[in-house]
C-alpha cells in the first residue's frame, strides 16, 4: 500500500473542531458549526505476491526457504504500514481538543484493539514454518483486520459524530441564552413570534438529530471487518449523507437563533400590560410545586399547561377541567390571579383542587430560561416553557 494513501486516510483527524463565535453586533452569540468533511469508501484489495514469490507454480530456480522467506517479508511490510497509520491516527486524537474524555477513550480502544492484533499477527507469521500457514496468516490481514478499507473510516465517521453531538451540547446551552433574550424583548413590548417559533423549531430539529446521530454511532461501532466488499461501501455512503443532512440542519438553525432585523411593537389589545407582559403569549406546562415543605410532582403527559394571552387573560388545562381567569403584575416581579371559573366534570383522583388552590395564591413570578416559578405563601410551583 503506498505511503501516500495511509497520509490521505488521516487527514481531518488532526485539526479539532473549534468552535468560533459570532461577532458581537448580534444580539446572541451563535457557535459555529463544526466542519464535516465526507469519508471516502477505500478499495482495499489483498496485497498477493505469491505467483511473483514463486509459490503456486513451479519454479525449481526458487528454495522453499527463500519462498516463506518472502512471505514472512511481504506480511511483516503489510503489517507495519497499517501499524503506523493506526499511531498516526492515534497521536492525531490524542491531540485533539474538542473530543471529550469518553470520545477519545472509546477511539483509542478501537485503535488499541487492531494495533494488539496486528502486533500479535506479525509476531505468528514470524515464526511460522511453513509456506501455507504463514500465507494464510499474512491473507488474515484482510480477513481479520481491514485497516484501509474499515478500521480508519469507522474512526473518522466516529470522530464527526462525536463533532456533531458536541456541538448539540452547544446549542442546547445557546438556547437558554436565545430564550432570556426572547423573553427581554417581549417583555419590552416587541412582537416576538417569529422568533421563538424558529427558537421551539430548533429545538425539535436538535431533538431529532440528536436520536440519528446516536443511530449512526451505532451503526459505525458495528462496521466489522468481514463487511468489506458487501455492505461497507454502502454504509459509509449512508453515513455520509446522513451526516451532510444534519449538518445543513444544524446551519439553518445558527442562522434561525439570532434575533430578528427588526423587532417591531406588538399590537396593544386591551389593557396595555397584557402586551408589554414577558408573559405574554407563551405557555408553560406544570412540572411539581413544594407546598409546605411537601413536593408534588405533576401527572405525566402535559395535562396541566398554563396559557396566557391578550386583556391579562389566563387559561389553563388540568387532569379533569379548563379553567380561565385574569392576572396582573406588579413591580419587583409581583403576581396576583384573580378569581378563576371552571368546567365541572368531577374526575377520581385529580390533581386539579390543589394545582388551582396553590396557582390561586400566587404572590410571585420569575422566569429564568425554560422555567417559570410562581410563589405563593406556602411554596413555589415550577413550570417548564411548552
Amino acid at each position: 500500500m503506498k505511503k501516500t494513501l495511509i497520509t490521505a486516510l488521516t487527514i481531518g483527524i488532526a485539526c479539532s473542531s473549534l468552535s468560533v463565535f459570532a461577532g458581537a453586533k448580534d444580539d446572541v452569540l451563535i457557535p459555529n458549526t463544526p466542519t464535516v468533511t465526507s469519508v471516502f469508501h477505500v478499495e482495499e484489495r489483498n496485497d498477493d505476491n505469491s505467483e511473483k514469490y514463486g509459490y503456486g507454480r513451479e519454479n525449481t530456480n526458487v528454495s522453499t526457504t527463500t519462498i516463506l522467506a518472502r512471505i514472512k517479508s511481504n506480511g511483516d511490510r503489510l503489517i507495519l504500514e497499517r501499524l503506523n497509520s493506526l499511531n498516526a491516527n492515534r497521536q492525531a486524537i490524542n491531540a485533539n481538543k474538542s473530543l471529550t474524555v469518553d470520545q477519545k477513550a472509546a477511539l483509542m480502544t478501537l485503535i488499541t484493539n487492531n494495533i494488539t492484533g496486528l502486533t500479535a499477527l506479525r509476531m505468528s507469521i514470524s515464526v511460522g514454518t511453513d509456506i501455507t500457514s504463514v500465507k494464510n496468516l499474512v491473507a488474515s490481514i484482510y480477513t481479520n483486520f481491514r485497516i484501509y478499507g474499515i478500521v480508519i473510516p469507522q474512526i473518522r465517521l466516529e470522530k464527526r459524530i462525536y463533532d456533531l453531538q458536541n456541538y448539540s451540547i452547544k446549542l442546547s446551552d445557546t438556547f437558554i441564552k436565545v430564550q432570556a433574550k426572547i423573553d427581554e424583548h417581549r417583555g419590552k413590548g416587541k412582537d416576538v413570534t417569529v422568533w421563538q417559533k424558529n427558537l421551539d423549531d430548533s429545538k425539535v430539529l436538535v431533538a431529532n438529530d440528536m436520536n440519528t446521530l446516536t443511530n449512526l454511532l451505532t451503526t459505525v461501532v458495528a462496521l466489522k471487518p468481514i463487511a468489506y466488499g458487501t455492505t461497507s461501501k454502502a454504509t459509509i455512503e449512508l453515513v455520509n449523507n446522513t451526516l451532510k443532512s444534519v449538518l445543513k440542519d444544524f446551519n439553518s438553525i445558527k442562522k434561525n437563533l439570532h434575533r430578528p432585523a427588526l423587532l417591531t411593537n406588538r399590537k396593544v389589545v386591551g389593557t396595555k400590560n397584557a402586551s408589554t407582559s414577558p408573559l405574554f403569549e407563551t405557555k408553560w406546562v406544570w412540572t411539581s410545586m413544594i407546598q409546605s415543605g411537601v413536593t408534588k410532582q405533576a401527572p405525566t403527559g402535559e395535562k396541566f399547561v398554563l396559557s396566557f394571552g391578550e386583556d391579562n387573560r389566563v387559561r389553563s388545562t388540568t387532569d379533569c377541567n379548563g379553567i380561565k381567569g385574569s392576572y396582573a403584575l406588579g413591580n419587583n416581579g409581583m403576581m396576583t390571579f384573580g378569581s378563576f371559573i371552571s368546567t365541572m366534570m368531577f374526575c377520581e383522583g385529580s390533581q386539579e383542587q390543589d394545582y388551582s388552590r396553590a396557582l390561586t395564591g400566587t404572590t410571585a413570578y420569575k422566569i429564568e430560561g425554560a422555567t417559570l416559578t410562581l410563589t405563593n405563601a406556602t411554596g413555589t410551583m415550577l413550570f417548564t416553557r411548552k
